[in-house]
């Protein structure tokens, strides 16, 4: 079910260095941090990965819970009647009624990432460690090459209305 890659460790510049990172999130100022090597999934869990997990445990995700999840504003493509307001202390994004994770998933949130690892037998990576697999070994790359891949499979699904690769 998941195939693993050796992510070589060193010393890499973590953070958003163009001026464009947000310093509550982290990703300002630039830091040097070294990692040791470690091991990543090969890719990310597809909706049929979480589809097996939620069948074999009957689990509900929180966005599925809450009935909505928070949608970055400019790919919203929901009607105003389906967007409750937007997310506390983060104007920038929405929520938006029905957008769970089979929409694709990413509306899945820490704690239901943290339930699927451990019925899978995984870990999460640490912050660092994503972010040093996602540079692909490119230092300052200001948007990482695995992730930007992730945002464009995922753009049009994020209206929670519209369903991505399985």
């Amino acid at each position: 079910m998941h195939e693993d890659v050796l992510i070589p460790g060193g010393v890499f510049a973590m953070g958003v260095a163009l001026g464009e990172g947000y310093p509550a999130d982290g990703d300002a100022p630039v830091c040097r941090v070294r990692l040791d090597g470690f091991q990543i999934d090969a890719t990310a869990v597809t909706n049929r990965m979480l589809a097996a997990f939620v069948q074999d445990n009957g689990y509900r995700t929180e966005a599925e819970q809450y009935g909505t999840s928070a949608v970055f504003h400019l790919l919203v493509r929901a009607p105003a009647s389906e967007i409750p307001g937007a997310a506390a202390g983060a104007p920038w994004w929405l929520n938006v009624r029905g957008a769970d994770w089979a929409h694709p998933v990413v509306h899945v949130s820490h704690h239901d990432a943290l339930a699927y690892c451990d019925w899978a037998g995984r870990r999460l990576p640490t912050e660092a460690e994503r972010e040093h697999a996602a540079r692909g070994g490119l230092a300052g790359n200001a948007t990482p090459g695995a992730m930007s891949s992730l945002r464009k499979a995922n753009t049009a699904a994020t209206s929670g209305k519209e369903l991505s690769p399985p």
